[in-house]
């Protein structure tokens, strides 16, 4: 590394020209290999890096689209009653149906949703909705099944346990299935099962699997104390959700879809967000790489203006000479003729008087400044003293206009 740091007086090359057909000669080799300094050496570097960089920096690239999520299964839950209809009254302890039915059907849909079931419910406050609309709920919605909650009562306090009613005959698995599950899960309070029976006057225009299910008596004291407590509605709820599970085990697996897709879902946004980021950062790397560039090309051209300028003015005039030579001998070689017009046209021509004017006197204040020797009317510009030339003499270097033909 030491030679190439190493600067001092170097000895001009001769020119090598190029063939004769061309006419141009090449530059010098002053302009191909300039003085190597540390300076020269860094700029060059700094362009290399900084255009190096630009094109090594890639692109952010988008993160992959995940595929469509799957559709979720679907559950109608309707409780019975609302509003101005109470349904039937406890006459135990003053519990209303309406209030065990929301808030079975409220827990219900708690346990469906952590499930990933979209659940859709003709009500989920103390109002009142008609039959008509419920079955309106569960068809607008294209429900997969539909789940009817209300309460029975009975003129004697005698029957107790919960029922599950279906209105058609194709609604029998679905009805077993909750039927079973339910069971098992009030069976430690104490409360009967009825099992299921047909109800065909109920729900007639419903296109999916549909159940009723009439939890427990209000007529019966011991159904009516369990109702009250929230424990075991829970259980209710809990049996439910079970049966709907049982009957359709295709929850689970839409479940881990949806899970699936709402991972791919988060990595696109963190790809997204990294991309964005990326990209910004690139932009920025490539706008201080175009200007290190930029920094090092002036750079390079400050440090060498004196090799490149004078390279290039010598390069200019040498095929300056070269065009100008050969089109005189073009113009010598080519046929010239004048025509000119004919004696009796042409006009006589005057004779031109010569006099000899008196030389012009210099005026006063031009005879101030004028000082007798060779340098006053200086006959080439070489022999005028450049500013630059105790510098040129340090380096042991030519004056600039050396080069130049006057």
């Amino acid at each position: 590394m030491w030679p190439i740091l190493r600067s001092g007086p170097r000895r001009r090359k001769a020119l090598r020209p190029i063939p004769p057909l061309t006419g141009v000669y090449t530059l010098p080799s002053a302009m191909r290999s300039g003085p190597h300094r540390l300076l020269h050496v860094l700029a060059l570097a700094l362009g290399l890096g900084a255009w190096s960089l630009f094109a090594l920096i890639p692109a952010a690239a988008a993160a992959p689209a995940p595929k469509a999520p799957p559709a979720p299964y679907v559950v109608a839950i309707a409780p019975g009653h609302g509003g101005y209809d109470p349904g039937a009254v406890s006459p135990y302890n003053g519990l209303k149906e309406k209030a065990v039915t929301l808030s079975v059907g409220l827990d219900l849909r708690a346990l469906l949703e952590a499930e990933g079931v979209k659940v859709v419910m003709s009500r989920t406050s103390d109002t009142y909705v008609s039959i008509a609309g419920m079955e309106a709920v569960a068809e607008d919605n294209h429900a997969n099944v539909f789940v009817s909650l209300w309460v029975n009562d009975w003129s004697t306090a005698s029957l107790e346990g919960v029922t599950v009613f279906t209105p058609h005959s194709w609604d029998t698995p679905f009805a077993q299935a909750i039927d079973q599950a339910m069971g098992k899960t009030i069976a430690p309070y104490g409360m009967g099962n009825r099992g299921t029976q047909p109800l065909p006057q109920l729900w007639v225009h419903a296109t999916m699997p549909t159940v009723t299910i009439e939890s427990g008596f209000m007529s019966n004291q011991k159904d009516s104390e369990l109702l009250a407590e929230p424990g075991f509605r829970q259980a209710l709820a809990q049996g439910i959700y079970d049966g709907v599970l049982a009957f359709a085990p295709q929850i689970k697996t839409i479940h881990a879809q949806q899970l699936a897709y709402q991972a791919a879902q988060a990595r696109q946004a963190a790809a997204r967000l990294k991309a964005e980021r990326q990209g910004t950062l690139v932009t920025t790397m490539r706008g201080w790489a175009v200007v290190a560039g930029m920094t090092a090309i002036l750079l390079f051209l400050a440090l060498y203006r004196d090799t490149l300028g004078r390279a290039e003015r010598w390069a200019y005039h040498r095929v300056r000479r070269e065009v100008a030579s050969r089109l005189s001998d073009a113009l010598a070689a080519s046929p010239r003729t004048e025509r000119r017009a004919p004696a009796s046209r042409r006009r006589p021509v005057a004779p031109q008087r010569y006099e000899r004017r008196p030389a012009r006197r210099p005026s006063r204040g031009a005879e101030r400044w004028r000082v007798p020797g060779a340098a006053t009317h200086p006959s080439r510009v070489v022999e005028m003293v450049h500013p630059d030339e105790p510098l040129r003499r340090r380096r042991e270097r030519g004056s600039i206009y050396d080069d130049l033909p006057f």
